[in-house]
């Protein structure tokens, strides 16, 4: 074989680690974006999403999930390629991934794990109403540490599609990055909720354990300034294109007196707006995804689950599901 041979190979290569770089940009830029713009598990939710489309483009992968675990292995946080799933159901099946499917052996192995036919492969396990087809799959381990901190899943419906990628390679190395972005994401929300419960402990306010007269004899009680409410009563959500809840918090629920795995049935989270008082906040929504603004924020009337009325704030900010716009927000009580 002579040496010009070699060539195209080396420039399909090559191309494939200035793709993994790009990647690699792509993720740091994102994630320091969501860091600003988020917290809590709403920056968690957002920096998965970013890992999952990262990983599905430099693959062409059409379906994904991602499993976060912490250290003793235990799944604390999740995107499952179905969507938002009610919360019985989603255990369910992570349970049955990590125990009898190529998660649970990417994660006890140690290294990447593929699957050129999931028909002919005992590792793939096919879920109940699995909305998808699947063939291939890559399943790919992230390390903090020596430790695997999460497992990234990838299908697509044709036979052996990632075998053959020239990408593969350098997966590794794009993952490499991936486990410093959630070693960073996780100290930071850690970091926050110090710095929270010390806001708390420092306010003026009296323990209830043990109450002191104030000077005008009366039990003193902590005002509503004194302790940081952030945390507790603001719903978080994420959505499609199309308003179906790909994930929402259980304050989010609570603001409607609806149950988790209702809000899973909805069709859109717009029917949770009532429309003659929240329409110009619709028509910014529309223009988010449309990617005519970034962001949107504004006043609207919830419709609860009984008819009620509620008086609410809904942020968004403009991300990508797959290549389709999405957006991620949070919602308050207004106070009007």
């Amino acid at each position: 074989m002579s040496p010009n041979s070699d060539r195209p190979v080396a420039a399909q290569h090559l191309k494939a680690l200035q793709r993994a770089i790009a990647a690699q940009n792509e993720l740091i830029s994102s994630a320091y974006a969501t860091q600003r713009a988020a917290r809590g598990q709403l920056m968690l939710k957002s920096i998965l999403l970013e890992i999952i489309q990262v990983f599905s483009r430099l693959t062409a992968a059409e379906e994904g999930s991602v499993f976060l675990l912490d250290d003793e292995g235990v799944v604390i946080e999740s995107i499952l390629a179905r969507g938002a799933t009610m919360r019985e159901l989603k255990r369910n099946l992570i349970g049955q991934v990590l125990d009898q499917g190529l998660a649970g052996w990417v994660v006890k192995r140690r290294r990447l794990g593929i699957i050129d036919d999931a028909d002919a492969d005992d590792r793939w396990v096919t879920l109940a109403y699995q909305p998808y087809q699947v063939r291939s799959v890559l399943c790919i381990p992230i390390f903090k540490a020596k430790q695997v901190c999460a497992v990234v899943t990838l299908m697509h419906p044709d036979v052996a599609h990632f075998s053959h990628l020239a990408i593969l390679r350098y997966v590794d190395v794009v993952a490499s990055v991936v486990g410093l972005v959630l070693d960073n994401v996780q100290q930071k929300m850690e970091l926050a909720e110090v710095n929270d419960l010390q806001a708390i402990g420092s306010s003026e306010s009296v323990p209830i354990s043990d109450p002191s007269p104030n000077s005008s004899g009366e039990s003193s009680s902590p005002s509503p300034g004194t302790v940081n409410t952030e945390l507790t009563e603001t719903g978080v959500y994420i959505i499609t294109g199309e308003g179906k809840f790909l994930y929402a918090n259980p304050r989010f629920a609570h603001f409607f007196d609806y149950r988790l795995e209702d809000l899973v049935t909805l069709d859109s989270m717009f029917e949770l707006i009532c429309p003659d008082r929240g329409d110009r906040l619709l028509q910014d929504i529309k223009r988010c995804l449309n990617r005519e603004i970034r962001s949107f924020s504004g006043s609207c009337e919830g419709r609860g689950k009984h008819g009620n009325t509620i008086p609410l704030i809904l942020e968004g900010n403009l991300t990508r599901f797959y290549g389709k716009p999405a957006i991620v927000g949070t919602l308050q009580r207004s106070n009007l």
